[in-house]
């Protein structure tokens, strides 16, 4: 009887443990994804477009990645191209480089108990590095850097996508930027 009983222990110690193990090989792969889930969650993708025609045709196109690092603080990089003409000069030029940036949430004022029913407020900072072409002589071109500070607004409008509306101001001043003498600068973008 004795025997019996140890038999039947034994047998369920090691069915207990083989089910265990059969379990554990199939939670891996599934927190594997969850970890890759949590990722692409966290990615946001977006950018900015400019287009102004007329006396001075101006296309900007700017697109952007950025990660959520917490659920206030986003940071990315991207590509940017900027093509400018301008009639009454005879003149025409591109502009092409990249940008980092990070926006900061100071104020949540989406979902339940949001501030007066605006978007989130938040501080952002950029830093484009541009290759432009310097005015003053033909077929020469430099690198410039421009410090973009400033805050705005975050409008989510469903899921996780949102439209951005911010003014910096050009910290810099290169007289190469585009944005010399033009603080602030106005910036609107969108991201899904």
């Amino acid at each position: 009887m004795i025997l019996l009983r140890l038999f039947m222990i034994a047998t369920l110690v090691f069915t207990m443990l083989s089910v265990s193990a059969q379990v554990e090989e199939k939670i891996a792969p599934e927190n594997q994804k969850t970890e890759e889930a949590r990722f692409a969650e966290r990615l946001a993708f977006g950018g900015e477009i400019g287009l102004s025609f007329g006396s001075i045709t101006y296309i900007k196109l700017a697109p952007i990645v950025g990660y959520w690092l917490t659920d206030r603080l986003i940071a990315g990089l991207g590509p940017i191209y900027l093509y400018e003409k301008y009639k009454y000069y005879d003149y025409e030029t591109s502009m092409y480089g990249g940008k980092v940036f990070t926006s900061f949430t100071i104020i949540k004022g989406s979902g339940a108990g949001g501030f007066m029913g605006l978007g989130n407020i938040q501080l952002h900072i950029e830093n484009e590095v541009l290759n432009v072409e310097k005015y003053d002589f033909e077929n020469q071109r430099l690198w410039i850097d421009n410090l973009l500070v400033g805050g705005g607004l975050f409008q989510p409008i469903g899921g996780r996508a949102g439209i951005s509306i911010y003014i910096l101001f050009d910290v810099t001043q290169n007289k190469y930027s585009p944005y010399y003498s033009n603080n602030p600068v106005f910036k609107f973008g969108v991201s899904f």
